[in-house]
């Protein structure tokens, strides 16, 4: 992947994980309010997964780039073990534990982004 792909796709990570916050913070939350953060969330859990998954192999990592390598997949690995969002249940509860998993992926997710 290019730098430039590489930027977008952790900037379209990063926005989802706002997005979902956004909504989070609305009150009451309406049940299509619910189902959109419940997809963002899936969506960022399952890009999250699948590139660290992707990155894992050393075969894998033989083709990347230097920004791979040292930039992104640190990111996503980091981003993937220690954020929380591995471990949330999407189909579970609304609640203030969705904000911290959330948080850590913009967080993480934007460290590059300018």
């Amino acid at each position: 992947m290019t730098r430039t792909e590489i930027l977008l796709r952790l900037q379209t990570i990063r926005d989802k994980g706002t997005q979902a916050l956004k909504l989070l913070e609305s009150q009451p939350l309406s049940v299509d309010t619910q189902a959109e953060i419940r997809s963002l969330a899936q969506w960022i859990k399952e890009e999250l997964h699948s590139e660290y998954n992707r990155m894992l192999p050393e075969r894998a990592q033989k083709t990347m780039s230097v920004f791979e390598l040292s930039v992104y997949s640190p990111t996503i690995e980091e981003t993937w073990k220690k954020s929380g969002i591995s471990r949330l249940k999407i189909d579970g509860t609304l609640d203030e534990k969705w904000q911290e998993p959330l948080e850590a992926v913009v967080y993480n997710a934007g460290k590059y982004l300018s």
